[in-house]
């Protein structure tokens, strides 16, 4: 059986590379279900606590008021379950649960461009492309490894947007879109859910 031990929740260090940058609707979001829904999905840690995923969800679980956590040891070889017992699937509680982590992770994904790379470049063998991250402004190739230099802050050479909108207003946004889609250098994909 698994070891199990219950931490103050702020004990566990935050990853100081962490790819997801997040954003202030998903974090508003996350805080919001937690406060109303309670936890509900698992963190990762490593063995020396900390965070491989979960940075976002243990800061919005302190901003809930959340204080414990609860640690189940394993090596990676069994699927560890969270089993809410006060909460049943097909109740209004359960579908709000599944939904709000559902929906909180589209919404707070940000991928940190300057730590993918810093990340790729120091650990050989470690190619965020492998798992489907292909981002434009990531170099396709590790630079040379070489002494960390102190480098100054510059802003991203592109943005991305993601917009949601109610169906009823999809013309008046196509159209905004293809006006923006006038401007040099603009790239838009559109999709439907």
């Amino acid at each position: 059986m698994a070891e199990e031990k219950v931490l103050n929740i702020e004990e566990l260090q935050q990853d100081d590379k962490n790819f997801n940058a997040g954003t202030e609707e998903g974090q508003r979001m996350m805080e919001k279900s937690f406060s109303e829904l309670g936890a509900g999905r698992s963190i990762l840690i490593d063995k020396n606590g900390k965070i491989i995923a979960g940075n976002k969800s243990q800061q919005a679980a302190i901003a809930a008021g959340i204080k414990k956590v609860r640690v189940i040891e394993t090596t990676g070889d069994e699927l560890v379950a969270v089993k809410r017992t006060d909460v049943d699937l097909d109740s209004v509680e359960g579908r709000k649960l599944a939904l709000a982590d559902n929906a909180t992770q589209v919404v707070n994904l940000a991928w940190d461009e300057v730590q993918l790379e810093s990340v790729r470049d120091e650990l050989e063998g470690f190619n965020p492309s492998d798992f489907g991250v292909d981002l434009p402004d990531l170099d396709p190739e590790p630079k040379e490894k070489k002494e960390p230099q102190t480098k100054e802050l510059r802003p991203f050479a592109t943005n991305h947007i993601l917009l949601s909108y109610p169906i009823d207003l999809h013309d008046r946004v196509m159209q905004a879109v293809e006006q923006l889609r006038e401007l040099e250098g603009m790239e838009i994909e559109t999709s439907a859910n």
